[in-house]
């Protein structure tokens, strides 16, 4: 296990997941900065079992993370992309073509993404298309990014009245809100 902690949400789709492993506003964490933590990543949130060694293309997961990123941050600011982001996204998305797949598990049946294609490209093909879906799919309006102080991440907004990431981000955002009214009460006294 390494010694690093990753922003995962661990509720978010894919894409989210990939795009916040660039955190920050300003000075940016790169949570992919080296190939084992680009390894560990995946096996935290894909399992190591189904995508090894990732890390040795450690170039084309940056680009795609980068490229997800740029993508999900014009969708939150309604600014349309640049056209070689999009063109990007869909060469890496055509490297990996997927099927639906049913199963029927007790709670009813679920449709399945199946890759048939191996290796990394079939594993970034995947994100690829993952984000294709998240920004057209039906809730693509519900994508946004953290109010919280400092914090950079995206989610998908479950809730109408959630507008942090996190619980955590909430809680600092109305720490930060408590303290500068405070503050301003004392400097009127």
């Amino acid at each position: 296990m390494m010694d690093v902690e990753f922003p995962i949400l661990g509720s978010e789709p894919l894409p989210v997941e990939f795009a916040n492993t660039l955190y920050g506003i300003g000075e940016q964490t790169d949570y992919l900065q080296s190939a084992a933590w680009i390894d560990e990543w995946f096996t935290q949130v894909m399992g190591a079992a189904r995508h090894p060694e990732m890390g040795r293309h450690a170039d084309e997961v940056r680009t795609l993370r980068d490229t997800v990123h740029a993508l999900l941050s014009a969708a939150t600011q309604d600014r349309t992309p640049e056209p070689d982001l999009v063109q990007r996204l869909n060469a890496y998305a055509a490297a990996a073509p997927t099927y639906l797949s049913l199963t029927w598990p007790p709670g009813g049946p679920a449709a399945q993404l199946q890759d048939t294609a191996a290796g990394p490209a079939a594993v970034l093909g995947r994100i690829a298309a993952c984000c294709i879906e998240l920004l057209t799919g039906p809730g693509s309006g519900d994508l946004r990014r953290c109010q919280g102080p400092g914090c950079s991440m995206f989610f998908v907004k479950a809730q109408p009245r959630r507008r942090w990431c996190h619980p955590s981000c909430g809680h600092r955002d109305r720490q930060s809100r408590y303290y500068r009214r405070h503050l301003s009460r004392g400097a009127t006294r």
